[in-house]
């Protein structure tokens, strides 16, 4: 950076005669008269070996011209700004300027702090600060203008690297549990029920009869049911949609061992995706007595896999299986 002279009228002009870089600063372009009445007081602000004042940007390799920057003192602080050319915007410069403009300021003039005020509509030049390791201090109103103040202090920022580096510890922790709990759940519960096993085995092997005793099916009234392919075959599926309790997925039939078992599977849709697999079982348990155990199983994909202790899947989803084996049971007693 080089300090501004009243020589450099040409460059402010340029700089100046922008409505978009001057949107925050007049609102407007300046012409070549009120560009060089405006350079004339800001470079006879300071003496001219004082630090403080207004410098030139230039590319470090062409020469060409930039933007221009500001240090002004600000009580015991620095206030530091910048204007950059519109042809440079969006390429990082504005960021390397105000990070170079907060070191430059705590090491020559070794500032309790640095500040910068940004117009609270410059979402642009707010990133900018933030990026540089500025944080938000207040909201300001003048009578011309409402801005932010944003201040950098050696210690906030060191606070702040605290804070991130507490932040990305946890969610490595996070990421490695996630790496040695299981991933797979499991939910069953049975019931004996006193009926013979051939016809409580014909009555499950109907996916359709789900809809009787299942305690989802019965959370919402108005669901909306279809059904593809043939009852009681491997490929024939049910599909529901209803209220929030419910949401919205199919169920299909794909294995069954007559008499024994009946395999299907869940496919949730809303309100999420997930996959699981469901069975039925049925086994003689004496006399007219019939053991049927309902299940399902499923696996949670990495890193949501850490959740599934806090779950407690099997007590949430084991209640609603016990109530709807009961009502199993009561339908085939009747």
């Amino acid at each position: 950076m080089i300090k501004a002279t009243i020589d450099d009228g040409e460059k402010y002009y340029r700089l100046s005669n922008n409505p978009r870089v001057m949107k925050y600063v007049t609102g407007n372009a300046l012409t070549r008269k009120e560009a060089d009445a405006m350079l004339h007081e800001l470079v006879h602000e300071y003496d001219a070996d004082s630090w403080f004042g207004r410098y030139l940007i230039e590319d470090r390799f062409s020469g060409a011209l930039v933007g221009m920057a500001k240090l002004d003192s600000y009580g015991s602080a620095t206030e530091i700004g910048y204007r950059i050319m519109e042809e440079y915007w969006g390429k990082g410069v504005a960021t390397e300027v105000a990070v170079a403009l907060i070191h430059f300021s705590i090491q020559k003039f070794n500032s309790t702090s640095v500040v910068a005020f940004v117009n609270v509509e410059n979402t642009a030049s707010i990133r900018v600060l933030e990026k540089a390791g500025m944080v938000y201090m207040e909201r300001i109103e003048d009578p011309d203008e409402i801005k932010f103040k944003f201040s950098y202090t050696p210690q906030t920022n060191q606070t702040m690297k605290k804070v991130l580096y507490i932040i990305l510890g946890l969610i490595a922790l996070v990421l490695i549990a996630a790496l040695i709990m299981p991933k797979e759940y499991a939910v069953e519960r049975e019931i004996v029920i006193n009926k013979p096993k051939a016809e409580v085995y014909e009555y499950l092997e109907s996916l359709q009869n789900q809809t009787n005793w299942s305690v989802w099916a019965r959370m919402d009234p108005k669901m909306k049911m279809e059904y593809k392919g043939t009852d009681r075959k491997v490929g024939f599926t049910y599909l529901w949609e209803g209220n929030d309790e419910v949401g919205k997925g199919e169920q299909e039939i794909t294995k069954i061992v007559p008499g024994e078992r009946i395999n299907t599977q869940l496919r949730f849709l809303k309100p999420y995706e997930s996959t699981s697999e469901a069975y039925l079982i049925t086994e003689s348990a004496g006399d007219n007595q019939t053991k049927v155990k309902w299940g399902f199983t499923g696996v949670m994909p990495y890193p949501m896999n850490v959740m599934l202790p806090f779950m407690g899947m099997d007590k949430m989803i084991g209640k609603d299986f016990s109530d709807g084996l009961n009502n199993l049971k009561a339908i085939l007693e009747k």
